[in-house]
């Protein structure tokens, strides 16, 4: 099924907005219209140009000079103009094609499935056992082998001279790994690069071989590759089919080896070069406020958190007329729009049938499976799918103080069967209603692990007491700033209302 999307009237908003609110100035450069955006604004948090326009990369694309609104950049990919989401979609010599399943590729102009089809030349030929491509024919690895005469391919009989040599086989597999070697230039640095056709993982620069083509640390893989698991920057290959990642802990069968990495603490920020006094003032990000406008931060703005108008949304401060509008990241959730998001990213999407989050990926559920954040190639009608998502601590406030909850520090990991069981010991819990504080003690949670967002080992994160036991609230937070952050705001609401 093809695809087809308009972009005028699109671009044409977007052009307005974007040039009405940039912080800086975007030249239009002919010379990189090809490749999308056209690098970053300088001093403009996620604002790129393309061509001589701004946009936003959490919220935009840009393809060949063209805006699109609605689609980030960070899951997209170009197909000539139109940007597209490779998880679902395919370009095949420039036409957008909506996938069947995860192993969908192009044959020229068309997409086909290579479980049971394989692409020679441009020639889509049905997948027969032990057969390979020789130019654009298949030929029997057992009585023939494919010839090199004079730059021809040529299909000869086993028994021929011409057999006795190196034989020549280029098999999709053998394209797929070429591609996915390391570009040339290959620096600790990746410098200036295109995103549409490279990759820069960890300071290594790679042509991808597909729009699919993700890094894992220094490494590459992609979604499509079966029996790989990407475990905290950590590339494994031929893994058994029911491994999984926990906290940086590769789960086998019969493997029980277990680590615990140490996360050092996230330090204090500081006012910039300015003085303040803090029984009058207070600093945010290096910005000075009179607390009479306030005495919560949000980036570098200041606002009265009673204001249910106001939302701060990952430190960009918004004013909403009903206040019930969500946020998705540093962004507001808009209508016919979902947020799906990981403890390091937020995206928007608008809202599709047969569609879900996995981390900040939006997937089809007929294409792909979801286990813990992590993407399958293979369908799975019986995996639980998560209900819910975490969210940033200051976003769960005011509708969490009113429930009882605790700080929990994950201190170890393991997996059993299709539950993950988390040991966390309780930093510090408080039912806000009655004031009654537990310090030090210690809690076993259950939870499906599938369904279930990836938490990591050492990191602090807050939990809701339930009947049938604890359920994970917020992404990882800091101890020191955060907790004492959640219970000032929870008791000035508390008391805001009795008052």
């Amino acid at each position: 099924m093809k695809v087809y999307r308009s972009t005028s009237c699109v671009v044409t908003i977007l052009w307005i907005f974007a040039t009405s609110s940039a912080q800086g100035i975007c030249h239009h450069d002919r010379g990189k219209q090809n490749t999308g955006f056209s690098g970053e604004m300088e001093g403009s948090n996620n604002l790129h140009c393309c061509g001589n326009q701004s946009y936003n990369i959490l919220r935009s694309s840009c393809c060949n000079g063209n805006l699109t609104l609605g689609l980030s950049q960070l899951v997209t990919y170009c197909c000539g103009s139109v940007p597209y989401n490779p998880l679902n979609e395919i370009c095949c010599s420039g036409s957008i094609f909506i996938r069947t399943s995860a192993h969908t590729k192009c044959c020229g102009k068309d997409p086909y499935q290579t479980t049971n089809h394989i692409c020679c030349g441009d020639v889509l030929l049905k997948k027969q056992q032990k057969k390979k491509c020789c130019g654009k024919e298949l030929f029997d690895t057992l009585t023939e082998c494919c010839c090199d005469q004079d730059l021809v391919l040529a299909i000869k009989p086993k028994s021929d001279p011409c057999c006795q040599t190196k034989p020549v086989e280029k098999s999709e597999s053998s394209q797929c790994s070429q591609a996915s070697g390391a570009h040339n230039n290959i620096a600790e640095n990746c410098g200036s690069y295109d995103p549409q056709t490279h990759i820069c993982c960890s300071g290594f620069l790679y042509r991808k071989a597909s729009e699919l083509t993700k890094c894992c640390g220094k490494h590459l893989y992609t979604f499509s590759e079966g029996n790989v698991l990407c475990c905290n920057g950590i590339l494994h290959r031929d893994m058994p089919e029911k491994s999984e990642c926990i906290g940086g802990v590769v789960y086998s069968p019969g493997n029980t080896t277990c680590h615990l990495p140490v996360r050092p603490q996230i330090g204090e920020h500081c006012c910039g070069n300015q003085t303040f006094d803090p029984l009058i003032h207070i600093c945010c990000n290096g910005h000075r406020h009179n607390k009479k406008n306030g005495n919560v931060c949000c980036g570098s703005k200041v606002y009265d958190h009673h204001n249910t108008s106001l939302r701060c949304c990952s430190d960009h401060l918004y004013s909403t007329p009903s206040g019930e509008v969500e946020c998705c990241g540093n962004h507001l959730l808009e209508k016919n729009q979902i947020c799906c998001s990981s403890s390091t990213l937020a995206v928007k999407y608008f809202t599709k049938l047969n569609h879900h989050c996995c981390g900040h990926y939006y997937y089809n559920k007929s294409i792909w499976s979801c286990c813990a954040e992590h993407l399958k190639p293979t369908p799975e009608r019986h995996t639980p799918l998560a209900d819910y998502r975490t969210k940033p601590l200051m976003e769960l406030i005011p509708d969490i103080c009113k429930k009882p909850v605790f700080f929990g520090k994950v201190e170890s990991m393991t997996l059993k069967t299709s539950w993950r069981h988390v040991l966390l010991q309780v930093v510090w819990q408080v039912d806000l209603k009655l004031r009654n504080v537990t310090k030090d003690s210690w809690d076993h949670v259950f939870m499906d692990h599938c369904s279930s967002p990836v938490i990591e080992k050492g990191m602090i994160y807050l939990w809701e007491k339930e009947a049938n036991g604890s359920k994970l609230l917020s992404h990882p937070i800091d101890q020191a700033s955060d907790i004492h952050m959640f219970y000032f705001l929870c008791y000035q609401f508390k008391d805001h209302k009795n008052g």
